[in-house]
């Protein structure tokens, strides 16, 4: 009976463990320094501390520069890395398990101050770079890009220039917003 009892735990425990879900401050923990190299570990540890007791979550990055936190939620985080630069990460919830989770995470980069560019990049939990088509296609233009924090949405703004090399002399030909809805992959852009 006592053997009985010690199975049933430990199968209770397993189930429990299968249905954990991972957080965006779990993500951040586990980030590789590879992916913002002046963004370090003990910067990211001291942003969620500072966040835990309602403080503004600067911190100076390894380049000397500043970064700030700005939300973090279980499953949205957006940093501003630097006066160009900003991070925003979501984990999305996906059918297909990817590396036995049933999340990954869609990390959105966006470079620029005057003319911006993001770039999407989709990772498993354990940050093995996952294909992008997999995913999502995009056009072959500049796209800005904002995922969203309350709702797993994916706004793609398009920006057309006539001659690549004379942009900063061009205005540029702006399409409508594209708003993607997450289903387990995004729809296709246009």
């Amino acid at each position: 009976m006592m053997m009985r009892k010690i199975i049933f735990l430990f199968l209770a425990f397993l189930c429990l463990d299968a249905y954990a879900q991972t957080t965006m401050r779990d993500m951040l923990k586990t980030m590789p320094d590879s992916l913002v190299p002046y963004l370090s570990e003990n910067n990211r540890l001291d942003m969620i501390d500072f966040v835990d007791t309602n403080m503004e979550a600067i911190v100076t990055n390894t380049l000397g520069g500043k970064s700030q936190m700005n939300k973090l939620t279980d499953n949205y985080v957006s940093i501003r890395l630097n006066e160009s630069s900003d991070l925003a990460m979501r984990l999305l919830d996906v059918e297909t398990p990817v590396d036995s989770a049933r999340q990954i995470v869609c990390v959105v980069t966006t470079y620029g101050t005057d003319i911006r560019e993001s770039t999407i990049r989709f990772f498993s939990l354990s940050w093995k770079p996952l294909p992008m088509t997999d995913y999502l296609l995009l056009p072959d233009e500049m796209v800005v890009a904002t995922i969203g924090d309350d709702d797993p949405t994916l706004t793609l703004q398009y920006e057309c220039r006539l001659n690549a090399p004379a942009n900063e002399e061009q205005k540029a030909i702006s399409k409508p917003s594209t708003i993607l809805k997450w289903t387990g992959k995004y729809v296709k852009g246009d």
